[in-house]
């Protein structure tokens, strides 16, 4: 009888063994607490990972943002209002940017405000071909960027033939609204509760219904600006995806309509 060979390990129990071992290495006092990048490199080939694959993961690492955590009012009751995205992509920095700019403008309905040699900044399109554009797109995705300030872009080469791109968004304008509505609702609140004191409604009924609108007010503003933060943030990523992997494959026309009913639904 023939001798079996040794197990073969397909690629999602590959990643699993070798998630799991470096696990095991993370918590074993062996572990360095720092690494050269050279020392980085051999473990990384003794494992099958290639050197440039990880030369990319380290220039990506370096050039991660983070942004600040905001304080005040506004950020405690509503979130952030900066959001940023960066990512290591082939191509040289003119013809990325310009890839980049073709892909904002159709993709998500900005138009270019000022353009520099490594960086764009984009506004929303705005007029009748804004609003057209917005109402004639079937596809329950929406263009999430026009709620934006600004969003801006900008390329430095990182390696031959790889670039390093960064994508900013602001959603204070959005925040300040939401901001501002949510006030109303709950100056609209004690108003109520004031009037219906007045007339001689039972004091802690009126109080009780003018707090349920306030505090409703309040819930669905912060709720509907963390909703398009989210989405902004899903925005740019989803940008910074197809300079990397291309444009995904268009719908038809029933697909969009589909994709959109089940938005709805959700």
């Amino acid at each position: 009888m023939a001798e079996s060979g040794p197990p073969v390990l397909h690629r999602a129990a590959l990643e699993r063994v070798l998630l799991r071992a470096a696990e095991l290495q993370a918590v074993s006092a062996e572990m360095p607490e720092t690494l050269s990048e050279e020392d980085l490199i051999s473990v990384a080939g003794e494992v099958g990972i290639s050197p440039m694959a990880l030369k990319q993961a380290l220039a990506e690492e370096r050039m991660r943002v983070v942004l600040p955590d905001e304080s005040g009012v506004l950020a405690s009751l509503a979130g952030p209002a900066s959001f940023v995205a960066a990512r290591v992509v082939p191509g040289s920095a003119p013809d990325v940017l310009n890839k980049l700019d073709q892909s904002i403008q159709h993709e998500e309905n900005l138009l270019e405000r000022r353009r520099f040699p490594d960086r764009i900044a984009w506004g929303p399109r705005g007029g009748f071909a804004g609003a057209f554009r917005e109402m004639t797109r079937l596809d329950g995705r929406g263009f999430p960027l026009v709620r934006a300030d600004e969003v801006s872009a900008s390329v430095v080469a990182s390696s031959p033939g790889r670039v390093h791109v960064r994508i900013e968004a602001s959603l204070a304008g959005r925040r300040a609204s939401a901001a501002q509505s949510a006030v109303i609702g709950t100056m609209f609140g004690i108003g109520g509760a004031t009037a219906l004191i007045a007339m001689s409604v039972f004091a802690p009924l009126a109080i009780l219904a003018g707090a349920s609108v306030a505090a409703s007010s309040l819930y669905l503003t912060r709720r509907g600006y963390r909703r398009d933060a989210r989405h902004a943030q899903l925005a740019i990523e989803q940008a910074l995806d197809r300079l990397e992997f291309g444009a995904p494959k268009k719908r038809t026309l029933l697909d969009q309509l589909l994709i959109a009913d089940r938005n709805k639904a959700e």
